[in-house]
């Protein structure tokens, strides 16, 4: 009887078991971490940088569980110029950066003159057309992370005319290049670390620079900026390492593409009023807003926008360069 009911027992707790085994929850998904480095140390107030800290909050408030970014810092965790490369390697999952590496995807060198929104780049093909170029070093384009912000000379003297440019030493790199030397200025490389002691020690007399330039202190070394700013749109984007992108889920990977899209639209006002606070900044600092005249300032836009196009013309095959260059502007 005794045995009867211990084995009646056992077939019961088996039962049991069984029938528990059938509602126990499927294990969850492990989160995923991407790595991430920025152009830029974590404290600059660029707006890419603002745009892009926000991005990262975003994503990490609404992927809890799912996705991660973790930011590792900037240039002082991988050089600047490694960047992309420890992206395409994997060292780095996702970078935010310019167009650093436009000698090995020549397509990014355009960026800078585009004429339209970001929602209007996406619609027209634009940001589909720069990541099928990305394919071939291993990166997916995420898209901007800031437009509309302008790039701005500034100088130790006032620059009242296009033609007071002429022989100035200006700060300049192998992208602003062709333009400096349009406008007949004398274009020295350097670094952004070297700009603030190029101008202090008179290396330079100028420079070209983003409108946020309190980030790197010139504002102290200089007395004027050209209010005329040329390339309308700024040039960061964000790029994930294209291994990574296709291994995330597809709820994490519509999580960044919606966060991408929302960025987008945020930073057109958001652009305006750091742009309008920037300006308050420096002109409280002391620095002196100049305009060109009106019969110069078109043909500012036009220079410095066509001796761009001139040097992706070279770059491009011709069909490429057209399409692009019909896509972007107005």
């Amino acid at each position: 009887m005794k045995s009867a009911y211990v084995t009646m027992r056992i077939a019961t707790l088996s039962a049991c078991v069984a029938a528990a085994a059938c509602f126990v929850l499927p294990a969850a998904a492990a989160e995923t971490t991407l790595r991430v480095v920025t152009f830029s140390q974590p404290d600059r107030n660029y707006p890419s940088m603002v745009m892009f800290r926000r991005f990262i909050e975003r994503v990490n408030e609404a992927g809890k569980g799912t996705l991660k970014l973790d930011y590792i810092g900037g240039p002082s965790v991988v050089p600047l110029r490694d960047q992309m490369n420890a992206t395409t390697k994997g060292v780095a999952d996702m970078v935010m950066t310019f167009t650093i590496h436009q000698s090995l995807v020549p397509e990014i060198g355009t960026v800078g003159m585009s004429e339209i929104s970001p929602k209007e780049e996406r619609e027209v093909g634009y940001i589909d057309l720069l990541d099928e170029a990305h394919k071939k070093i291993g990166i997916k384009v995420m898209g901007r992370t800031a437009t509309d912000v302008g790039f701005h000379i500034f100088s130790k003297k006032p620059i009242n005319r296009m033609a007071d440019l002429k022989d100035v030493k200006i700060r300049s790199h192998a992208g602003y290049d062709p333009f400096m030397k349009a406008i007949g200025a004398s274009p020295i490389h350097m670094k952004i670390s070297e700009i603030y002691p190029g101008l202090e020690r008179g290396v330079v007399q100028a420079a070209p620079f983003p409108l946020a330039a309190t980030n790197i202190g010139i504002h102290e070394v200089i007395c004027c900026a050209m209010s005329d700013a040329f390339w309308p749109a700024h040039t960061t984007f964000s790029f994930v390492n294209r291994g990574k992108w296709d291994k995330l889920s597809a709820a994490a990977r519509k999580l960044m593409q919606d966060e991408q899209a929302e960025m987008e639209r945020f930073m057109v006002p958001k652009g305006k009023e750091l742009k309008a606070s920037e300006i308050a900044k420096l002109r409280k600092s002391g620095v002196k807003f100049i305009g060109l005249p009106d019969d110069e300032a078109k043909k500012w836009v036009d220079v410095a926008n066509e001796s761009r196009w001139a040097v992706m013309e070279k770059r491009l095959a011709p069909e490429q360069y057209a399409k692009i260059r019909k896509m972007i502007t107005r």
